[in-house]
């Protein structure tokens, strides 16, 4: 063989190997997505998980087998990985305060999805399709399934769950199915708190004196402050609102008694009577209703967070009041007191409540308090 002829046979062998690879290169990561093998989807599926339920970090990791998913709870809810199709996104939302919670199925390539496809565990029995009226021993309560479609004609598949308790769910994926874990709170987390922020949408609260400024959106602002606090502490928080909407009394008391929370812990601004702009400092109400299951007292919890805000704010202490009559501290079982962090009709009070430096001090002051009042509640 000519020299010449030897050089383009030896770049159209190379040619066709390159081709060669690249075409096996293809080949071979149809086949690993085919299996349910490629990790991009689970980790963007666990990225999505963690920005939208906002759960520990040891929560979103992705699992190998079954067995670490029972090892943590008998009872959880199995989605196979066949009734997902290959592609599909799936990730989840908790909504705490009616123990609801929503599955989305993302990028399914049909429309076809049934409660056959929703598989309940609890303590060791087995449960599927739909929800049987009066069977209180499946988990769910409440089980609905909606469709849409993409634009890329795929399909969405939401799946809203109600389930008979208040659980803390956790969404894992393992090589052939997703699972939701369902634990009680209380036999995971060793403190819990729960942190209301009063009043909120059409119940504005107290209003400043000339009417620009609403205890609604302050106590939303300071609970905010809190909650980058809580979420990086080794206190599992709870809050009763985190937009300005309404929820009812009833409501905000349910939550902190379904949990058997350490403590409940109600922001409010204060103001005194139309005129009166000489009234100022820090104040809690307790009620003599005695907790259930605790030896820390709600006046101890009051005079606790109302001290180390006070003195967080360098404000004065006005000290703590009794209210029987107000529904929150009445008919909470769990140790609970309202905070007042300043009168919206002083001035100066009204000048640092404003501000979100003294939004960030009165936070670290309820921060102090609660785990102050946490160390009481292990002494008593």
């Amino acid at each position: 063989m000519k020299e010449k002829e030897w050089q383009k046979f030896a770049v159209q062998s190379v040619t066709l190997l390159a081709v060669v690879l690249i075409i096996s290169f293809f080949f071979m990561e149809d086949i690993m997505k085919d299996n349910g093998t490629n990790g991009t989807a689970a980790t963007k599926n666990m990225k999505t998980l963690q920005e939208l339920n906002a759960v520990p970090s040891y929560e979103t990791s992705v699992l190998s087998d079954e067995a670490h998913v029972k090892k943590r709870s008998n009872t959880y809810i199995q989605i196979p990985k066949s009734a997902v199709t290959t592609g599909a996104a799936v990730y989840m939302t908790n909504d705490y305060m009616d123990s609801s919670i929503r599955i989305v199925i993302n990028g399914r390539k049909d429309n076809v999805f049934t409660t056959e496809n929703i598989i309940r565990y609890n303590n060791g029995k087995k449960y599927s399709g739909k929800i049987k009226p009066g069977n209180k021993k499946d988990i769910l309560g409440q089980l609905d399934i909606s469709v849409s479609r993409l634009k890329n004609k795929k399909y969405r598949i939401n799946i809203d769950i109600k389930t008979r308790k208040l659980y803390e769910p956790v969404l894992y994926e393992t090589y052939d199915a997703y699972y939701i874990s369902l634990a009680i709170p209380r036999n995971i987390y060793d403190k819990i708190v729960v942190i209301d922020a009063g009043h909120g949408g059409i119940d504005e609260g107290t209003v400043s004196a000339d009417g620009k400024y609403y205890e609604k959106d302050y106590t939303l602002f300071i609970l905010h402050e809190l909650k980058d606090i809580l979420d990086n502490s080794d206190i599992k928080a709870y809050y009763t609102r985190l937009d300005d909407i309404r929820v009812s009394k009833p409501d905000r008391i349910r939550l902190a008694n379904k949990l058997k929370a350490d403590l409940l812990i109600s922001i409010h601004c204060n103001a005194s009577d139309a005129g009166d702009n000489t009234a100022y400092g820090v104040e809690a109400l307790y009620s003599r209703q005695k907790p259930a299951g605790s030896k820390l007292n709600n006046r101890k919890l009051a005079e606790t967070i109302m001290e180390n805000v006070a003195d967080n704010v360098n404000n004065r202490k006005r000290g703590v009041i009794r209210r029987e009559h107000l529904y929150l501290l009445h008919h909470s079982d769990v140790p609970a007191t309202i905070i007042e962090i300043g009168y919206m009709s002083n001035k100066s009070d009204l000048k640092y409540i404003k501000r979100k430096s003294g939004q960030k001090k009165i936070a670290e002051g309820i921060y102090n308090g609660i785990m102050e009042a946490l160390e009481w509640k292990l002494l008593l």
